[in-house]
């Protein structure tokens, strides 16, 4: 699961997605009906695969039945079968992939009891395994279409394959949903500004990928400091993007976009190999001990192998499991409590330690105290922020920074940024800091010259 392992999964060069790219979308630029432009779609991939045939299928505005369905090979009329039944574990692969929004693959459909009924659709064709994926609508769980892929062999479909349709599920997901679908199956196409918002977010994101498989996305580290900034606490990594031509981006322009693309995974472990590596050699160096915070992104941690992929990275970068700490943001917890707190219990079971960063920002945060096996509560910045000017969030910063004591949990200060901000908090018992009044984010090279003075 290493970092070379993770740019293997990459199938396709940026080079090559912009290509495909490119020659999905003319028809759609032309201004050409969505069924030609999908046509077009079905056949680039099936020059991709091998002695596959290719499908899409419509949901409805409620996503209860499909409406329309189209294919390159195949013909269409093949597909109107499947049009207009309610959608339930069955129907194929195509509803059971719409239902449940997972890949879902029939080796053999006379085999399959969900085919029991469809067999005799693709019998005529000489069709024999199916398997399908969902296309949702981007930044959504939303299913708004089906691709299904045929083959008249008993087989499972390749990782390459999966991959290769995983590359281009947002490009299918924008240009379906940014078409209105009628229960009729009646279709109105992009406007040019949704065109070029389209163009446009795609090929950042593509730009993103290129960073980090050129090495241009790594972390910066930021101290975190207790007993007035005397003594050191520990560090946490903070992804930048150093682009060639723009310079320095920082993450609030890039990470909204991999979580959206859904490649969040592979820069989120990127950045916590590369720290993990550089404060090793570090420690093994100085001799110095101190905790590592690592940033995750929440659409990364509720998927099933996080805890496996973190201890992944510990076992080859050596690190010491007991210095690390996953930090996740309050704020996108809300969902999925339960898979979380498995995941968490898993890393705590490896010595690692649990942060929630921005804590108080939602009403659910004593929830996440009460079912999460948390060590620290980070105090959200914008409650230090106004500190010594505002009441209220001193009440807010003093409340949580004694229930964070009350219940034997670290409590850090973040964003803290002058003499009045520390001298308030400290007062209020909270004894780690993090903020511009110690140091902003520094290189790796400025962190070796900031740890010589501890």
């Amino acid at each position: 699961m290493g970092e070379k392992s993770l740019l293997e999964e990459r199938v396709l060069s940026p080079e090559e997605f912009v290509a495909g790219y490119q020659y999905i979308t003319e028809y759609l630029k032309a201004g050409l009906p969505l069924c030609d432009v999908l046509k077009r779609a079905l056949k680039y991939f099936e020059d991709q695969f091998v002695d596959s045939y290719c499908t899409i299928m419509l949901l409805n505005s409620k996503r209860t039945e499909f409406v329309n369905g189209t294919a390159y090979s195949l013909p269409d009329d093949m597909l109107e079968k499947f049009l207009h039944i309610r959608l339930f574990d069955g129907l194929g692969t195509f509803g059971a992939a719409a239902v449940r929004g997972e890949l879902m693959v029939t080796p053999n459909v006379y085999n399959d009891k969900s085919w029991k009924t469809f067999s005799n659709v693709v019998e005529p064709y000489g069709l024999k395994s199916c398997w399908s994926v969902p296309v949702f609508k981007p930044g959504t769980s939303e299913v708004v279409a089906v691709f299904g892929v045929y083959s008249k062999y008993s087989r499972y479909p390749t990782q390459r394959e999966l991959d290769t349709l995983a590359a281009y599920n947002e490009l299918l997901g924008l240009i379906i949903s940014n078409y209105k679908v009628h229960d009729c199956g009646d279709i109105q196409p992009l406007n040019q500004h949704q065109e070029d918002e389209l163009d446009s977010k795609l090929l950042y994101a593509e730009s993103i990928k290129t960073g980090l498989k050129n090495g241009d996305i790594f972390p910066y580290y930021q101290p975190v400091l207790t007993s007035d900034g005397q003594k050191l606490h520990g560090v946490e990594a903070l992804a930048r993007w150093e682009h060639p031509e723009k310079g320095l981006v920082p993450p609030i322009d890039f990470i909204d976009h991999a979580e959206e693309y859904d490649f969040i995974d592979w820069l989120d472990e990127v950045i916590c190999r590369r720290a993990c590596e550089d404060m090793k050699q570090l420690m093994d160096l100085t001799g110095k001990k101190f905790m590592l915070s690592v940033n995750i992104s929440a659409v990364h941690i509720r998927k099933k192998d996080f805890a496996q992929r973190i201890e992944t990275i510990l076992h080859e970068t050596g690190f010491p499991t007991n210095y690390l700490s996953i930090e996740i943001t309050e704020t996108s917890l809300i969902e999925n409590l339960k898979d979380v707190a498995v995941t968490f219990q898993h890393l705590k079971s490896l010595g690692v330690k649990i942060s929630i960063d921005d804590f108080g920002t939602t009403y659910s945060s004593l929830n996440y105290l009460k079912y999460l096996p948390v060590d620290t509560i980070k105090l959200d910045k914008a409650f230090i922020h106004d500190v010594d000017k505002s009441p209220i969030d001193r009440r807010i910063c003093k409340t949580i920074i004694q229930l964070g004591c009350d219940l034997n949990l670290d409590v850090i200060a973040e964003g803290v940024e002058s003499t009045k901000h520390l001298t308030i908090i400290r007062d209020f018992g909270c004894d780690i800091y993090q903020g511009y009044y110690f140091s902003k984010p520094l290189t790796l090279e400025g962190w070796k010259d900031y740890l010589e003075q501890f």
